[in-house]
């Protein structure tokens, strides 16, 4: 008889044949828990991964817009004959302080010490419009209202500061009662300069400021034509308008389209800084608020060194508090002015309220010291200006085609 253990040696596909099976089983038990499993997680993956995608994500910050750093100024219907109640509630809509006050006056009235010395009293820089409806050009270039002239001149020259002051605004528009005459226009304007400089008004500023576009388009009305020259213009300027839908042959354009051309036109008449009187933005045709923050934003024009905004609900609404949209843009460049840019803007402001922006040639206006002459606004200097806010409001020509 085979001893027990030779037979096991015998027989070794019988002793795998067993192990082999179980293990087959086995196998296959572990691959049908297997399969359970998957039936079971497979679905609960997707529902976390549908979950995951559905779970909003958390949007990046936008980065601040990179802001420039022109000085800001604003035209307010009220105007400054009295008082700045009105220029101070825009200020405090914006939440920030203009640099500079604008306002219009006509030929129909003696200089104004109001507005001059109460914004040169609060740290303003002052911008007059010295609008000529009735005497023309041609009486004024031959010496037919030097006494008005001169006696205009002596006043300006007792004010505490430095004025500038911008003759004949839009000479190069149709509407302007000024227009189509150039050639007269450029005397009267030299003659202004030389009258002034005789009465000692060495603390006026002349602002050449024609529309950005040529109305009509002729090459006689060309604003180059009307540029006195470099000896007699301390600033260059443009006024311009982003109309939108309110007039569709002209659309709407961003604050770089109005003055590009224009900008490279004025630009080469003179090395002066460069500034924009007369600005603003209608609701109508696109988003007001991109467009001033795109303005106040904008590096293309390197020497512009001021823009001063029209603030009137005129042919549309250009105000500034037209929107909160409109009002909050402004909001957000004041405040970025004063967190980063308060130092520069003040130094800057500085330098032109003491008339060191004018760049006019050799013969470069110097500030005259100013007596300290607020006596001229006087309670009855006051009276007389309230009397006369009316009349000038109604002879002002708040310009219509810009």
């Amino acid at each position: 008889m085979t001893p027990s253990w030779e037979a096991n040696l015998q027989r070794p596909a019988n002793r795998t044949s067993a192990p082999l099976g179980r293990g087959l089983r086995l196998r296959l038990r572990d691959l049908h828990a297997v399969k359970n499993r998957v039936r079971f997680l497979l679905p609960l993956a997707l529902l976390l991964a549908l979950a995951a995608c559905a779970t909003p994500m958390t949007p990046e910050p936008q980065s601040p817009p990179e802001y420039a750093t022109p000085l800001m100024g604003a035209f307010v219907p009220t105007g400054f004959w009295n008082d700045l109640n009105g220029f101070k509630e825009l200020e405090e809509r914006v939440g920030g302080e203009f640099d500079l006050g604008h306002w219009y006056t006509s030929w129909s009235h003696a200089y104004d010490p109001i507005p001059v010395n109460d914004l040169l009293e609060h740290g303003r820089i002052p911008l007059v419009s010295w609008q000529s409806h009735v005497p023309s050009v041609a009486d004024i270039a031959a010496g037919l209202h030097d006494d008005y002239v001169r006696d205009w001149a002596r006043q300006a020259a007792a004010a505490p500061g430095v004025l500038y002051v911008r003759p004949f605004p839009e000479m190069n528009g149709d509407w302007a009662p000024w227009h189509g005459d150039p050639e007269n226009l450029k005397r009267a304007w030299r003659r202004l300069v030389t009258l002034f400089k005789e009465e000692g008004a060495h603390n006026v500023r002349w602002v050449f400021s024609p529309n950005v576009t040529d109305e009509p388009r002729t090459q006689e009305n060309r604003m180059e034509n009307y540029y006195p020259g470099t000896e007699y213009v301390d600033v260059l300027a443009l006024d311009g308008y982003n109309w939108g839908s309110t007039r569709p042959y002209i659309g709407w354009r961003s604050f770089d389209e109005v003055f590009a051309t224009g900008y490279e036109r004025i630009t080469a008449l003179g090395p002066q800084p460069v500034w924009i009187p007369e600005v603003a933005s209608t609701e109508h045709g696109g988003d007001k608020a991109q467009w001033i923050t795109d303005m106040l934003s904008s590096t293309a024009f390197g020497r512009l060194e001021a823009i001063i905004w029209f603030n009137e609900d005129k042919e549309t609404d250009w105000r500034i508090e037209s929107s909160v949209a409109s009002a909050e843009a402004f909001r957000e460049w004041f405040e970025w002015r004063a967190a980063d840019e308060g130092q520069q803007i003040m130094a800057a402001r500085a330098r032109v309220a003491a008339g060191a922006a004018t760049q006019t040639g050799a013969d470069a206006l110097t500030v005259a010291a100013a007596p300290a002459a607020h006596a001229a606004s006087t309670d009855t200097g006051r009276v007389t200006g309230s009397g006369q806010e009316a009349e000038l409001r109604a002879e002002v020509v708040l310009l219509t085609h810009r």
